[in-house]
């Protein structure tokens, strides 16, 4: 009986094709592959010199983004062109390890910035669960419009937070409170009253 609903049903539209669900998932996963891939070569090329050259040291960001997030955003940010989009700052810093936070699946690490009047702590994400799309949105070669539609977008910043923590999953790992460490990372703010939380893209101990 369900055959000859479905021939039935066919037979009244035009361009009737049935996808088994078999091809449907292996479509999807070709398409998670696709965009993991582009995440990863986005990473290892252009993404690599971009962070390095874009990043301004932390102790110059901070006070701007307190005083103006608008003026802190034209002097050290980027933006994307659609509406509402967050401020995304790509930040340099050095300090101390003040806490380290491995109990929540989004761990930290408390930082006490070196070279801040006075001294200033600010929280790097290590994962292995990364809030927000910061990797992603600070990229000005990757756009909404490059993608079929939003869920793809939002694949798209998954897979670059996932590049981001395989970069620093080592240090990460052997970080601890007292020690000295090195950061590049990007901060994503839409309203100054937000909490800063820095994604690192690069992390390695201090001396």
């Amino acid at each position: 009986m369900a055959a000859l609903v479905l021939a039935v049903t066919c037979a009244t539209l035009q361009g009737c094709k049935i996808i088994s669900i078999a091809d449907e998932t292996a479509a999807e996963q070709a398409k998670g592959a696709g965009i993991t891939g582009r995440a990863a070569q986005a990473w290892t090329g252009e993404g690599a010199a971009y962070f390095a050259k874009a990043a301004k040291p932390v102790t110059e960001v901070l006070p701007a983004i307190r005083a103006n997030l608008d003026d802190a955003g034209r002097t050290y940010g980027y933006r994307q062109a659609a509406e509402g989009a967050p401020w995304t700052f790509v930040v340099s810093g050095s300090g101390t390890v003040k806490a380290k936070n491995t109990q929540s699946r989004a761990g930290t690490l408390v930082v006490t910035l070196d070279g801040a009047d006075p001294a200033t702590d600010v929280t790097l994400q290590i994962g292995p669960v990364v809030r927000g799309n910061a990797v992603r949105d600070s990229l000005p070669f990757i756009s909404f419009k490059d993608f079929e539609n939003q869920l793809d977008y939002a694949d798209m910043g998954k897979a670059l937070n996932a590049e981001a923590l395989k970069a620093i999953e080592g240090p990460a790992a052997t970080l601890e409170a007292g020690g000295k460490v090195d950061f590049v990372g990007v901060i994503s703010l839409s309203s100054s009253s937000e909490k800063v939380l820095i994604t690192p893209v690069s992390l390695k101990a201090g001396t």
